[in-house]
């Protein structure tokens, strides 16, 4: 490390001494570290006998505790009567792994590679993505929105070995246009939907595409099956077939309902990519991946994707949405999407709002550095297909009432 510069893509020291004292407050007033023995339909039922509506729950369709879902679980254990296959997929893998990979490929009409986790998804594709192998033998110049996912962004100091990086503002496609116009070879690191809410401007990102050849990365992770015909998602919903020079990662935790994570890579049926894939991307040459309750579970999500199920529950998911739009005004009121943030600045301040709603029976998410920036906290929701109407009300006049109550005290600003 002699001559070499330190912490110019991480810094773990500094954001532990700054986020600690947060952390440290949340813990304080009770905001984390609940044991729940039962979350079924966004409910938690904790260990200490309350009941709690889950506003940040992520199954924002309601698939965490389907039935059907649950059924395929069982259906993975039986079938194998294994957990896990303990061996590299590489030298020996299960057919039910085979199994639900190509119906992922059917129900999102794109080329699909199960993982572990979205966060392991980062992982595999990104260093692969920054040596040029995706793009023509031609290291690109890697370009990350500043509010890329954190698990995007712990990936810097590998793409930073393998070419440059540059981190823009959030959603700057004029900066974005700039770097294609003087780079031959550029990559765009972002979400489709943002895990603070909003999403990424597709039309001007596939103008550019089309224009420059910019390739375009996207972690999926709030958008897969929330949105689009059949779930198809944030991205791949947005057009038919498969864009080329474009790579998606997603969660199957979330609005999918099941478990683990997904890389899609390519044309449905075009599996061209998969052997340098599973040759170079160290998480999926691992033994750790999917369990076998977990890939029933995928072959069970899918099957709701495709009998039109999850179409019927992003209707009941936009009509929550709008509801609580018409309730609670904030800046991302009327985009459609399921995630909600509620701006209040200071942190502390943040926490004793959230605190007020737990009180009430609401669990809601303080966001805090490194989250988001300093002195911008706020409480992040998440909306489910499954929330009552009547539970929807209650929240927004608790919270109303909270917000007021704490800036009558002068602990907001005016």
């Amino acid at each position: 490390m002699n001559g070499m510069a330190r912490n110019q893509f991480a810094n773990i020291r500094r954001q532990l001494q700054l986020s600690n004292t947060f952390w440290d407050d949340s813990t304080a007033h009770g905001l984390v570290d609940i044991i729940a023995d039962d979350m079924r339909e966004g409910i938690v039922h904790s260990r200490d006998g309350r009941t709690i509506v889950n506003f940040s729950s992520y199954s924002y369709l309601g698939l965490d505790s389907d039935p059907r879902i649950i059924e395929g679980a069982h259906r993975g254990l039986d079938e194998t009567a294994t957990i896990n296959s303990s061996i590299s997929r590489m030298r020996i893998r299960l057919g039910l792994l085979e199994e639900a990979e190509q119906r992922l490929s059917r129900t999102f009409d794109a080329q699909a590679v199960t993982v572990s986790s979205c966060a392991a998804a980062a992982w595999a594709t990104l260093p692969l993505l920054a040596s040029g192998e995706l793009t023509d033998g031609h290291p690109p110049l890697v370009v990350f929105d500043k509010n890329a996912h954190f698990c995007l962004n712990a990936m810097k100091p590998l793409v930073a070995d393998e070419t440059e990086l540059v981190t823009i503002e959030h959603n700057d496609i004029a900066a974005l246009e700039q770097l294609c116009r003087s780079h031959s070879h550029v990559a765009y690191v972002a979400d489709g939907v943002y895990s603070t809410g909003g999403g990424a401007p597709l039309a001007e990102l596939h103008r550019l595409q089309d224009r420059y050849g910019l390739f375009l990365y996207f972690d999926e992770a709030h958008g897969i099956s929330t949105l689009g015909s059949h779930g198809r998602g944030y991205v791949l919903g947005a057009y038919e077939g498969w864009r080329e020079r474009t790579l998606v990662i997603a969660s199957l935790n979330k609005g999918f309902g099941a478990s683990g994570g997904v890389i899609f890579f390519g044309a449905a049926g075009d599996a061209s990519r998969t052997p340098t894939l599973l040759r170079t991307s160290g998480p999926l040459m691992w033994s750790q991946r999917v369990n076998t309750a977990g890939l029933g579970a995928i072959i069970a999500a899918c099957d709701l994707h495709d009998d039109g199920t999850v179409d019927r529950l992003q209707v009941a998911l936009q009509e929550r949405v709008r509801l609580f739009d018409s309730l609670v005004d904030t800046d991302l009121a009327g985009d459609g999407l399921p995630i909600r943030f509620v701006s209040i600045g200071r942190e502390d301040v943040t926490v004793a709002v959230a605190r007020d709603m737990l009180d009430a029976g609401f669990y809601t998410s303080p966001v805090f550095f490194p989250i988001i920036r300093r002195g911008s906290a706020g409480l992040r929701l998440m909306l489910r297909a499954d929330l009552d109407p009547d539970t929807i009300r209650r929240f927004a006049d608790t919270l109303s009432s909270s917000l007021a109550a704490h800036q009558d005290r002068e602990e907001l600003p005016a």
